[in-house]
């Protein structure tokens, strides 16, 4: 009787629809229901399915301009009006020059940042203060802040480009302090 139990089972267990699991004990969690992108949710805050994106994050489709790192796009981008000219959060701009640019060019705009001073890595970093670096247009900051400039690499996939724009402004503020 044992012998014919254990056929029975195992007769049972082959299955020739790989596709199907067999036995569905939790259907649906197997078969969810699906929220359609525009359509009311009540699990979600304020009942939305399509939410938008998580505050500070940058769309990975964010290319501004599709810069790429060339003496001719950085011509190009001579001419682009920064928006943000009147408009400059001291705050924001401050936080995102500490972030991502006071390791290499210093706290002053000067180059001296502590990757440099430390040894770490031997060729010193654009000093905003230079008169080349003066004599760049705001679109040309804006380039080579997204795009890299020289062994700088590009900053544009994490950086948005209201903070690129702010971050520029941050330059000009660094560039009209006294160098000590």
């Amino acid at each position: 009787m044992g012998v014919i139990i254990v056929a029975m089972t195992f007769l049972a267990s082959c299955d020739e629809d790989r596709n199907e699991p067999g036995w569905s004990y939790f259907n649906d969690m197997e078969h969810s229901q699906a929220y359609e992108t525009w359509s009311e949710n009540p699990n979600m805050p304020e009942g939305k399915t399509m939410m938008g994106p998580v505050e500070g994050t940058v769309a990975i489709h964010e290319n501004a301009f599709n810069f790429e790192k060339t003496p001719e796009d950085e011509l190009k981008a001579a001419s682009l009006e920064n928006p943000l000219a009147n408009d400059f959060d001291l705050e924001r701009a401050k936080q995102k020059y500490d972030q991502y640019c006071l390791i290499c060019h210093g706290e002053n705009g000067d180059g001296q940042g502590h990757l440099f001073t430390s040894g770490k890595y031997p060729i010193p970093p654009s000093n905003y203060h230079d008169e080349r670096a003066m004599n760049k247009t705001d679109g040309q900051l804006f380039h080579n802040i997204r795009a890299g400039f020289g062994v700088m690499g590009a900053h544009g996939p994490q950086l948005s480009v209201e903070d690129t724009w702010q971050l520029v402004n941050y330059i000009r503020h660094l560039q009209s302090q006294p160098v000590e």
